[in-house]
């Protein structure tokens, strides 16, 4: 197998960042419709028919090549872990993150998420059984920290302002925490599945696997006064689920997982921490959301002491 020039690895993980940044407001766009929990099962849809062409073209490619060995060479126990990883990042993160975004602004959700990456390396370090130095663990906490300390800076200036609804703020958070455990389980799970099969392979299949589950919501939570003709009537709603299903979750997350086996998780994953700063952007200028300083103040503090987690974890 030809290698991939490192600038190409790092082309594709841009343009992988930039599909995943578009996710919250697009997330919010799909929200003027549907609910949550419907948002995640279309998205969800949509991506599976993505899937079952990719199969369909895999199988053609190998019947034309006379292997049918590489489709049939999943186990069992890979199946399970197929599944495992669908129900985290095909329904579970999804999930969680539009019922936050039902709560909170889709910029206000990108710096909590900014700590991510960091997240992500915590449970690889506790999944892997490694032992980073202590100034990895001191980033956590800080990162934690600042969270935190953004979360109550938040809190009060909506008290003082009279725009805050305290339960929904809470719930929003408390839903961005449970998007943040999702996915950083089911990537770190990706990952190391990631060692015998490809990108695409492991999204289809948990794509597949968990589509019963998707299409049965998608039918059973379809609002009644919403007819087939205004649904596909273009909408921003449907180019936002459009957006989710196809971009987002179909070809970001195969070009990234591309982009991570070819280029390296250590340099690769440090386009990541543009893709706050860019949802910011994208919410500002899509949503006409308010931008304060203080998310990008918080946006950049988190960042930097993630990157320094980071490569802290790496260090060899």
């Amino acid at each position: 197998m030809k290698t991939l020039p490192d600038n190409f690895s790092l082309i594709i993980g841009f343009i992988s960042i930039l599909l995943f940044a578009g996710t919250l407001p697009a997330t919010k766009l799909a929200l003027e419709i549907y609910s949550p929990l419907h948002v995640t099962a279309l998205r969800a849809c949509c991506a599976t028919l993505f899937a079952i062409i990719f199969f369909i073209c895999l199988k053609l490619k190998n019947l034309r090549n006379m292997d049918s060995r590489k489709s049939a060479q999943i186990k069992i126990n890979e199946i399970y872990e197929l599944l495992v990883i669908g129900l985290l990042i095909v329904i579970g993160f999804p999930g969680a993150v539009a019922f936050a975004l039902a709560e909170v602004s889709s910029a206000y959700a990108a710096v909590i998420l900014s700590m991510l990456p960091l997240c992500l390396s915590a449970a690889a370090v506790i999944m892997t059984k490694e032992k980073p130095p202590l100034l990895f663990w001191f980033c956590s906490f800080a990162a934690a920290t600042l969270v935190g300390i953004f979360m109550m800076n938040e809190y009060i200036m909506k008290e003082y302002s009279h725009e805050l609804q305290s339960q929904s703020f809470i719930l929003g958070n408390c839903w961005l925490l449970i998007a943040c455990i999702c996915a950083a389980v089911g990537y770190t799970k990706s990952a190391s599945l990631n060692r015998k099969l490809s990108g695409f392979y492991i999204i289809s299949w948990g794509l597949c696997l968990t589509s019963p589950i998707n299409f049965l919501l998608s039918f059973l939570l379809w609002p009644k006064n919403l007819s087939i003709h205004d649904a596909v009537y273009p909408s921003n709603s449907l180019l936002g689920i459009m957006y989710l299903g196809l971009l987002s979750m179909f070809i970001g997350n195969c070009l990234w997982s591309i982009a991570l086996s070819r280029g390296g998780i250590a340099k690769i994953g440090q386009i990541q921490f543009l893709q706050p700063f860019i949802t910011i952007f994208i919410s500002y200028w899509l949503l006409g959301e308010l931008i304060k300083k203080e998310m990008i103040f918080f946006a950049c503090a988190v960042t930097v002491v993630v990157i320094i987690g980071q490569r802290q974890r790496f260090l060899d």
